[in-house]
């Protein structure tokens, strides 16, 4: 146990206050659906109390949250339930917690979360990663399993795709 963790009921709400809406927002860049997001993010926690995982420090807790919840995504994205669902409703992307702003707001911060969401799938989660949740290369390369180099190609094009889609006046 690594200092300040607190155990039982204490420790579970305290881990879901810390990174419930980081976890809803990684699962949302997968999905691209909010229902199939907290459902995913709620698997991600019931894992948590059922693994009941030792952790050396909060980074160490926070890594092992993000990996579950790739994992979950991917598996959800490879259910034929979801290859053989059509969405009716494309537009189902609230606010959560007050930070982070409707995609379809006019304003820059609207428009830049927007863009991000329309890359594709693999660009679009390791952008979310490393400028939402202010992760370092090694560590998006630790979460998804994929090559320090393959991370920071992806971030590259990601970026390029996005100035693209947003004209050369935006800082990305």
């Amino acid at each position: 146990m690594y200092p300040g963790q607190k155990s039982g009921d204490e420790y579970f709400r305290y881990i879901l206050d810390a990174y419930s809406d980081m976890i809803v927002r990684l699962c949302y860049t997968y999905t691209n659906n909010m229902t199939d997001a907290e459902d995913i993010a709620e698997d991600t926690f019931c894992e948590l109390v059922r693994a009941k995982p030792s952790f050396d420090s909060e980074e160490h807790e926070k890594a092992w949250l993000l990996r579950v919840a790739v994992n979950k995504c991917k598996n959800h994205l490879k259910s034929a339930r979801v290859r053989l669902t059509v969405s009716l409703d494309d537009d189902d992307m609230p606010e959560i917690a007050d930070t982070s702003p409707d995609p379809h707001e006019d304003t820059e911060s609207g428009r830049v979360r927007a863009a991000v969401m329309a890359l594709p799938e693999k660009y679009r989660t390791i952008i979310h990663l490393y400028y939402f949740e202010d992760l370092p290369t090694e560590k998006i390369a630790q979460i998804t399993r994929l090559p320090r180099a393959t991370v920071g190609t992806r971030l590259a094009r990601g970026r390029a795709l996005l100035k693209k889609q947003l004209g050369d006046e935006s800082d990305v």
